[in-house]
């Protein structure tokens, strides 16, 4: 008879404060960060408040769901789908079913009234025409896999989960460039402006898939291979959030000193320009948090993900942890 797969005791803290907040503030930074560059886009795009408001709900949906499949699809590797993971990732997957289907619907509000305030601005051309006709298509793409009662291996990097991530992917790009022709299009700003979108998009659908759907998900089946199959799959995103800090602070700065130039004293002389500064610092925030939460032991509240080493030497491995075949 085999033995019971070994339990990794979750963390509780007992410390002044619980630990795992670095994350969750991260999230919360983030959030702060985007809201305060829509404010900013939407000021000098002269939207309404309204406008704005949809447009940085549709921003946080469009985040979630393809941050949420890069994760899917690309952090989540073969080897996670054995026996000794196996449960995890399906009660992952369901997970974020669920928190999908809430952005899908977030989607389905907002990006009628993205769409119609990009129509205002540029008419109804092909650009407009063309990014309504890949939202549509991509949520219902998602909506077939989300109602989809396939088994976790044939959800796993399929034509239809490829397919979503790179409808996800366009919808992104396609929003960046009709940012962009707000205030007339130009080749450079089109394309950085759509790389910082695709660094915010991955940084906050990872962090709400470490947050609300890993981290959850584990705390219920915290054995030695979830606990390594988590820990391999955080170190993945955590290897991403490396480019993507750097991606969102020089692709904020260009767009910023586009706009403003580079004196101090334009920014601290407008409400837009201080909105500004803010997000930089906020960049930096988040920087100080990705170099803290390691050395603080937060990225995890079950023990072993942090560190994999805590596992113990004796543990069963569940495999190399990069470079493998199944890769």
């Amino acid at each position: 008879m085999s033995d019971p797969p070994a339990e990794v005791r979750p963390t509780v803290s007992t410390d002044l404060f619980d630990k795992y907040v670095l994350p969750k503030i991260a999230l919360g930074v983030i959030l702060a960060g985007s809201l305060a560059g829509t404010w900013v886009s939407g000021r000098l795009g002269g939207q309404s408040a309204v406008v704005t408001l949809a447009k940085w709900f549709y921003l946080v949906a469009l985040g979630v769901l393809t941050g949420g499949l890069v994760w899917k699809h690309c952090f989540v590797r073969p080897r996670d789908l054995g026996t000794g993971a196996g449960d995890y990732c399906v009660e992952m997957y369901a997970r974020f079913d669920g928190i999908a289907t809430e952005a899908v619907a977030v989607l389905a509000v907002t990006g009628p009234v993205v769409l119609a305030a990009y129509a205002s601005r540029l008419a109804v051309g092909p650009l407009v025409v063309g990014l309504g006709v890949l939202l549509t298509t991509w949520l219902g793409t998602l909506v077939a896999t989300i109602r989809g009662s396939e088994p976790v291996d044939a959800q796993f990097r399929s034509p239809v989960g490829l397919l979503g991530l790179a409808l996800a992917l366009a919808v992104v790009a396609g929003t960046g460039i009709a940012e962009v022709s707000l205030r007339g299009f130009e080749p450079i700003a089109a394309a950085v402006r759509t790389v910082h979108l695709l660094a915010f998009v991955a940084w906050i659908g990872g962090a709400v898939w470490n947050i609300f759907v890993a981290v959850p998900t584990g705390q219920e089946r915290p054995t030695a291979a979830v606990a390594r199959a988590a820990g391999e799959q955080l170190e993945r995103f955590r290897w991403a959030v490396r480019f993507i800090i750097p991606l969102l602070f020089l692709t904020g700065l260009f767009q910023a000193v586009t706009v403003f130039g580079v004196r101090f004293g334009t920014y601290v002389a407008a409400p837009i320009g201080l909105a500004v500064l803010a997000k930089v610092g906020i960049i930096g925030l988040l920087a100080v948090i990705f170099k803290l939460c390691p050395m603080w032991r937060a990225c995890s509240p079950i023990d072993g993900v942090c560190d994999l080493e805590e596992l113990g030497a004796g543990e069963p491995s569940a495999g190399p942890v990069e470079g493998s075949d199944d890769d």
